[in-house]
């Protein structure tokens, strides 16, 4: 793991697909992501074709939406915790609506989801919602209990100052 900076600023907006095709996108994209994911962890001998190969979970990056005017930190997650992030996604309910966005300071965290070779998948995470990124009604994730926050803060400890630690603490704190 490291602490890449530049993919932020590198990922740029694509073109605009319509509105009924972003969520059916992103719809079968999470669908793929979680069945790559359940093939990694099913993956076993073939009864006659001899051992399967394992196929990789997806590489997750990470950034920390919190500065204006330099760059945010970011990371990428190892297997395990690639694994667990799209189980969790997974479990959450997912409805129709507006996410919350945030102004300065802790703006949530930003992540990539990169399944062979290409970014299958641009969330946001903040505030209880993971949405895909961009304006508008879209289809959320609702997390209640921000579960995916302090997930993705717990893998970024080692990664993140104690002044960014501390941010993100005092946002989860609040209701």
């Amino acid at each position: 793991m490291r602490r890449n900076n530049e993919h932020a600023a590198a990922a740029g907006p694509g073109p605009r697909p319509s509105p009924a095709d972003g969520r059916a996108r992103r719809a079968t994209l999470l669908a793929a992501v979680a069945a790559l994911l359940i093939l990694a962890g099913c993956a076993g001998p073939a009864p006659s074709a001899g051992p399967a190969t394992p196929v990789a979970a997806p590489r997750v990056t990470v950034t920390l939406g919190i500065y204006s005017g330099r760059p945010d930190p970011s990371w990428e997650l190892d297997p395990a915790q690639s694994a667990a992030l799209v189980r969790l996604l997974a479990s959450l309910p997912a409805v129709t609506g507006v996410p919350p966005e945030g102004g300065l300071g802790y703006r949530g965290f930003g992540l990539v989801i990169d399944a062979g070779g290409q970014a299958v998948e641009r969330l946001v995470a903040y505030r209880g919602a993971v949405a895909a990124q961009g304006t508008g009604a879209r289809q959320v994730r609702t997390d209640p209990t921000r579960s995916v926050e302090r997930l993705l803060l717990e893998t970024g400890r080692s990664w993140l100052t104690p002044a960014e630690i501390t941010a993100v603490e005092a946002d989860l704190g609040s209701p």
